[in-house]
C-alpha cells in the first residue's frame, strides 16, 4: 500500500500523469457527465497512471510492455493471430516454389506487423474495460443520470466495436494462410501450373486487404486509447 501510495505521489508530480488524468476528466465531462463525476474518472485515471508507474523498473530504464489481461477475448484472439503467424513462419522456412515462397514470405512479414497491431488493438480494449468499470461505478452512484447511463452504453458500443473488428481482421488472417497452403500443396503435388500466377496474385490481393484493415484497426485503438 504504502509502495502504490508513493508512486500516486509520483504520478501527481509527473506533468504526462497530469495530462492524461486531465483529459479523462475532461473528455468525462465532453459526453456529459457531472462535473463531480468527471472528476472521479480523473482520479480513477491518475491511479492507472500510478499503477502503471509501478512496472518501471527500478534501474531507471524504460518501462516493459505492459501485459495484456489474461483470459479475455482478445487476449484469445491474439493467441489465435499468433498462431496464424507461427504457421505462416512454418510454410515460410519449408521449400517452395518461386510462385508460392516470395508470396508466403510477405504473408508471414504481414501477420507479423499484424500481431503487433492486434496486439495493441488486445491493450486498447483492456483499457475500455477499465473505463466502463469505472463508469459503471459512477452509474451506481448517479442511478438517476440519464447521461451517465448513456455514456456506459456508448463506452459498451464502443468495446464491442472494438472487439468485432478485430475478429473479422484475425479471421482473414486465418483465411489467408488456408489460401496460401492450399497453393502450397497444389504446386507440391502437381507442379507449378499455369494457375498458380493467378492463384498467388488472389493471395496477393488478400494480403493487400489485410494491410488495409489493420492500419484501419490501429487507427480506431489510437482514437479509443485518446479518448480514455
Amino acid at each position: 500500500m504504502a509502495g502504490f501510495g508513493a508512486r500516486a505521489l509520483r504520478a501527481l508530480r509527473d506533468p504526462g500523469s497530469r495530462v492524461v488524468a486531465g483529459i479523462g476528466a475532461g473528455s468525462a465531462w465532453a459526453v456529459g457527465l457531472p462535473v463531480g463525476a468527471a472528476g472521479l474518472v480523473g482520479v480513477g485515471m491518475l491511479g492507472v497512471a500510478a499503477a502503471v508507474g509501478g512496472a518501471v523498473r527500478r534501474d531507471g530504464t524504460d518501462p516493459e510492455p505492459a501485459p495484456l489481461r489474461p483470459g479475455t477475448v482478445q487476449a484469445d484472439m491474439l493467441q489465435t493471430l499468433q498462431g496464424y503467424r507461427a504457421d505462416l513462419s512454418r510454410l515460410t522456412a519449408a521449400p517452395q516454389a518461386p510462385a508460392v515462397g516470395a508470396t508466403a514470405r510477405e504473408a508471414a512479414d504481414a501477420a507479423a506487423e499484424a500481431e503487433r497491431v492486434a496486439r495493441s488493438v488486445a491493450l486498447a480494449v483492456d483499457a475500455v474495460d477499465d473505463a466502463l468499470v469505472r463508469a459503471r461505478g459512477v452509474a451506481q452512484q448517479l442511478p438517476g443520470s440519464a447521461d451517465v447511463q448513456a455514456t456506459v452504453q456508448r463506452i459498451g458500443e464502443r468495446r464491442g466495436q472494438l472487439l468485432t473488428k478485430l475478429h473479422d481482421a484475425v479471421g482473414e488472417v486465418g483465411e489467408l494462410y488456408a489460401r496460401l497452403l492450399e497453393l502450397s500443396t497444389t504446386a507440391g503435388l502437381l507442379g507449378v501450373d499455369t494457375d498458380a500466377g493467378s492463384r498467388a496474385a488472389d493471395v496477393n490481393d488478400s494480403l493487400d486487404a489485410i494491410r488495409v484493415v489493420f492500419a484501419e484497426l490501429e487507427t480506431d485503438a489510437s482514437r479509443t486509447r485518446a479518448m480514455l
